[in-house]
């Protein structure tokens, strides 16, 4: 039943009734119990907090509101702590894990872990709808801090199936690029006819037809700016001398003329105000009591709706704010600060060594020391850059401000803010720069040349950097070389300029002093693998991977470190190092403190681990997570786990507009490397669909590239393309690459995967023997979909041989464990074959589980379930507790007529 509508007239309604219904279906939704967010985006004045204002409620709801304020932009967790104060009591409930990142996130100084907060939100949303709906709603969401619109836009994309919906409001989200996956609605201006409606409706004042017609053309459709337009159209201002004009636009005109009438205390009391980052009342009312000032002063802003003041003080405008702040004298800025400096002293050190920062005129190195102390301390980076900055700013000395300066831009790129990272490294660089200062300034613009996914560009800027670091610090530099010959192997085929020729001299030739780190046997395994290829490179490469499967290396990994040990590890045919390793990034991408921009990286790298097991569910829940984060279309190939995803799946349309993407993706990055597993998804897909010929040219032009990681799993896919196509010779070439890059390694996938590839150019006297092997030596290993394949390929040549019988029972193996992952296009061939032979088509399940008596939060838990993952881990996956899931499971078991977790595994839960 629709929620009754009781609307009050509004500005933002006139010329709005698409708006308006949008609107309204999202609550109509809740109100019928199902979720939803809308995220509403348009100008400054245009209506979005007007049309927010007008959704109706529907009965018994929870309201959540939060304001974004642009002060707050660098206090992490300020606007969810405002969206989630009415809930607060209930964080108790939450699993422990859970209620302690949220406590830290609220607690002055904390370091949560980002993406339990993010759960944390959405449970404790959760909990809150089981009693009545919850209606979020948040207004300039651009003001809002980094932290909290990455929760809250966690939490906005998952609450489908609850109770719970959101409202944002923002401009053009910029850098924050985790609200652009929600559902958007762009307001745009009134069309002339309602611009004018409007004025009839809201202005009580006459105009003279020319005033109107040159409001209505100045506003352009902003109904605020219609209305501020037309307050003082055509009225001279006393305090303007004639011939002067107005700075900024004529909205901001009007707000600045009515923010010069008020009293002088009042002003004062508007910039304490517009300083003060909470929005908190009793901080406002403890600093202007300082200056001598009373609350009754607060009422002349409120009567001129500039101001508003109950649970929190809020501008009736950001450009209120703005013109309050900067039209103020410096003086009585820092004056603002030094008041607001008192009200903290007593509560918070760290607020108060930012107000007090910012209240000094000049220099101070006992301030600025202070400041940089805080920052070593704060483990979020946004605040630590900001106070970074501010310590440069006091610094008296030219060296130490350039150094401060150029620690800032740092920290502010660790925070994904690159805009701020580049003004500050810029900065930095016009001051006195030694040696130490170029060396780190060069390597800081190379690693924000591959932030911005250029390898091609920022391997020779990172060479340049190791080169200049070398001289002062021997141990970073070999970091930057290794970041540099990871970013080289990445560009691959696409890398610009020439290469350098590979020497004895250079790092490797001169280690630091005492043991090797892990770090410096990858560098060596690079190193050889750049000069003599993976055969060369593999005892160098085996010494890093068993060196960083010790677990007494703790450190975080660099971005080209992560990217290159994995794909050592897939190098060397080793799928239990990749496994392990590929999950150690994901635990320390987890990890408080981390970057945010690791995770999404180290989630499609363990994504595509799952793929290689047959756990499809597992890998596209890793990569619809990394596709919720900021920084998903980043660095190291990622976007190529969904297209080989969809590949395996034998979803055609759908690869085909990845791949697509994908490669056009590679071309504007540079990266060479994502044309490679686009290549290898094509060729997956072409092989599973019967359509050998087409992976014959897709990579007849492209196989004898010497490319890291999938390459190889490329060259694997043509020999059977080629030898089922009738191409002998180009078969025997793919098959000698594989051998090469196989000999590599002495692992049970890569045994199995050269046996495999013999047997397909091999005479019928030992094909069948290779067939064989190779399909034991795969049942040793983690490849689950290539020991299907396997038994795929040897069923075939038995049937082929007249060996029927062996043939079906191979068939029918290899049909039940592909229908079992999700290989459609596999075991459709599997089947084919199978009927070919004289056989049934069995499987396991061969089409969908019946699953329409199942809820969505059961259908989600089964398919979880049915890919290996144990209750705690799907709990962690859908915020529920393991007791939850494991009742939910016993629904499940007792609705589909099964008894256990195993049936559940050979079963294809899509709907």
């Amino acid at each position: 039943m629709p929620t009754r509508r009781v609307l009050r007239e509004s500005p933002a309604l006139i010329g709005r009734p698409q708006e308006t219904r949008r609107l309204h279906r999202l609550v109509d939704d809740l109100a019928a119990g199902r979720g939803g967010a809308l995220l509403i985006l348009g100008e400054a004045g245009i209506g979005k907090t007007a049309l927010l204002e007008s959704a109706p409620t529907p009965p018994r709801t929870t309201v959540l509101r939060a304001c974004g304020r642009e002060i707050d932009r660098q206090r992490d967790y300020d606007g969810l702590h405002q969206l989630c104060a009415p809930l607060l009591a209930a964080v108790t409930e939450l699993s422990q894990p859970r209620r302690e990142a949220l406590e830290a996130a609220f607690r002055p100084g904390g370091d949560p872990d980002p993406f339990l907060v993010g759960t944390a939100v959405l449970g404790l949303l959760s909990d809150a709808s089981a009693e009545r709906p919850v209606l979020g709603v948040v207004d300039d969401a651009h003001w809002m801090d980094r932290a909290s619109t990455r929760a809250l836009a966690f939490a906005a994309r998952r609450v489908r199936d609850a109770r719970v919906a959101f409202l944002v409001a923002a401009r053009q989200p910029g850098d924050r690029t985790e609200l652009a996956s929600l559902p958007s609605l762009l307001l745009t201006g009134l069309p002339e006819q309602d611009a004018r409606r409007l004025l009839s409706q809201r202005v009580r004042a006459p105009l003279d037809r020319p005033v109107r017609d040159r409001v209505i053309a100045e506003a352009r459709g902003n109904p605020l700016a219609l209305l501020e337009l037309s307050r003082t159209a055509g009225l001279p201002d006393p305090d303007t001398p004639p011939g002067a004009a107005s700075a900024g636009t004529p909205m901001e005109a009007s707000f600045r003329r009515r923010v010069a009438a008020l009293p002088a205390d009042t002003r004062r009391l508007l910039l304490v105000a517009a300083a003060e980052p909470t929005g908190n009342p009793l901080y406002l009312w403890r600093a202007v009591r300082h200056l001598g000032i009373g609350v009754e002063a607060a009422a002349p802003a409120e009567e001129a709706e500039l101001l508003s003041v109950d649970l929190w003080i809020r501008f009736s405008h950001p450009l209120v704010r703005s013109i309050v702040w900067y039209d103020a004298a410096p003086a009585d800025r820092r004056t603002a600060h030094r008041a607001l400096a008192v009200a903290a002293a007593a509560q918070e050190p760290d607020r108060w060594i930012w107000h007090h920062s910012q209240s000094l005129a000049g220099p101070d190195e006992a301030t600025a020391r202070a400041l940089e102390r805080s920052a070593s301390l704060d483990g979020v980076p946004g605040r630590a850059a900001a106070f970074l900055e501010a310590a440069a700013r006091l610094t008296p000395d030219a060296w130490d401000r350039a150094a401060r300066t150029l620690s800032a831009a740092g920290t502010q790129r660790d925070a994904g803010a690159h805009e701020a990272a580049e003004r500050l490294l810029a900065l930095a660089c016009s001051g006195p720069l030694d040696e130490r200062l170029t060396a780190g300034a060069e390597t800081l613009r190379a690693r924000m040349a591959l932030d911005r996914g250029r390898c091609d560009t920022a391997a020779g800027l990172l060479r340049r950097a190791a080169a200049l670091m070398s001289s002062v610090d021997a141990s970073l530099a070999r970091e930057v070389r290794l970041d540099e010959l990871a970013a080289t192997a990445c560009a691959g085929r696409l890398a610009t300029g020439p290469r350098p020729p590979q020497t004895a001299d250079g790092p490797r030739r001169s280690p630091p002093p005492g043991p090797p780190r892990p770090l410096d046997l990858l560098l060596d395994g690079l190193t050889d693998r750049a000069r003599g290829g993976v055969a060369f490179a593999a005892p160098a490469l085996e010494r890093a991977l068993r060196a960083y499967l010790d677990d007494r290396d703790t450190r975080p990994y660099g971005p080209g470190e992560a990217w290159a040990l994995c794909s050592a590890a897939v190098d060397l045919w080793d799928d239990s190092a990749w496994r392990r390793l590929a999950d150690r990034q994901v635990r320390d991408a987890r990890r408080p403190g981390a970057l945010p921009t690791v995770l999404p990286a180290a989630l499609n790298r363990r994504a595509l681990v799952h793929v290689h097991a047959g756990e499809f569910e597992a890998a596209a829940a890793l990569v619809r997570e990394a596709g919720s984060l900021p920084g998903h279309t980043g660095r190291w190939g990622v976007p190529c786990v969904r297209t080989v995803l969809a590949a395996w799946r034998g979803d055609r349309s759908r690869t085909a507009g990845l791949a697509s993407e994908a490669r056009r993706d590679a071309v504007a990055r540079g990266e060479g490397h994502l044309l490679t597993a686009v290549e290898y998804a094509e060729a997956v897909l072409f092989n599973g669909l019967g359509r050998p010929a087409d992976t014959v040219r897709l990579w007849r032009s492209v196989h004898h590239l010497d490319e890291t990681g999938l390459h190889t799993w490329g060259l694997a896919e043509l020999v059977e393309a080629a030898a089922r196509s009738g191409h002998p010779d180009l078969a025997r070439a793919a098959l000698e690459g594989v051998l090469r890059r196989t000999r590599a390694g002495s692992t049970d996938w890569a045994l199995g995967v050269r046996l495999r590839c013999r047997a397909l150019l091999s005479g019928d006297s030992e094909a069948g023997d290779l067939h064989q092997e190779a399909v034991r030596r795969l049942e040793l290993s983690d490849a689950i979909l290539h020991t299907a394949r396997g038994r795929l390929l040897y069923g075939e040549w038995l049937r082929a041989g007249g060996y029927r019988t062996e043939a079906r029972r191979q068939l029918q193996r290899a049909n039940s464990v592909l229908s079992a992952c999700g290989a459609a296009a596999f075991a459709a061939r599997a089947a084919r074959e199978l009927r070919a032979a004289g056989g049934h088509n069995r499987p396991l399940r061969t089409g969908p589980a019946d699953t329409s008596c199942l809820t969505p939060q059961e259908l989600r838990i089964a398919r979880l379930v049915a890919t290996g993952a144990t209750s705690r881990e799907v709990g962690t996956e859908l915020c529920l507790s393991p007791r939850t899931v494991d009742a939910h499971l016993r629904s499940v078991f007792k609705k589909m007529g099964i008894s256990s977790r195993r049936q559940l595994h050979g079963m294809n839960l899509l709907r």
